[in-house]
């Protein structure tokens, strides 16, 4: 019987990690001082900008913290609008709260994409993720976000 259940086990964990479809992560990382020592901090350079931005090494948020994503289309071209989860939501209202003043930088399958200047707090939970992406890339990481959130819900 126990050898049973470490086959089913077995069977359950490579079938779960074996996907067709690519996992798309997204890390916002906030600006800290240089000042800090370097293994605390990266330099990153932010496109379309030409600015070096030094963030800490340790994300604050992550693709797991966002519960929904879509496509929402701006002048500039394709937009990703991101809805939290509730602790994202407290998390994206913390940083923006305390961080003003500040770039938050995000990185998209660990490219920098984008730095936001932080001039306000976000307390709705709602992120509008503007950037260095193509209309492709914008509809792979909607769709992975999407897919991955469902799996998270169905386990609970």
């Amino acid at each position: 019987m126990q050898t049973y259940k470490i086959f089913l086990v077995s069977c359950l964990l490579a079938a779960g990690c074996a996907t067709d479809k690519e996992q798309t992560t997204i890390r916002f990382h906030e600006q800290i001082s240089s000042s800090l020592p370097n293994k605390l901090y990266r330099d990153i350079p932010v496109p379309k900008t030409g600015l070096t931005v030094q963030v800490d090494r340790f994300p604050v948020l992550t693709e797991r913290d966002i519960a929904a994503a879509e496509i929402y289309p701006t002048a500039g071209g394709p937009a990703i609008m991101l809805r939290m989860e509730p602790h994202g939501n407290m998390a994206l209202n913390e940083v923006t709260t305390r961080g003003r003043g500040r770039y938050l930088v995000v990185f998209l399958n660990q490219r920098p994409v984008a730095a936001w200047f932080v001039d306000k707090v976000i307390n709705n939970g709602v992120f509008l993720l503007e950037g260095d992406f193509t209309e492709e890339e914008a509809k792979k990481t909607v769709e992975s976000i999407n897919r991955e959130s469902k799996k998270r819900n169905a386990l609970w």
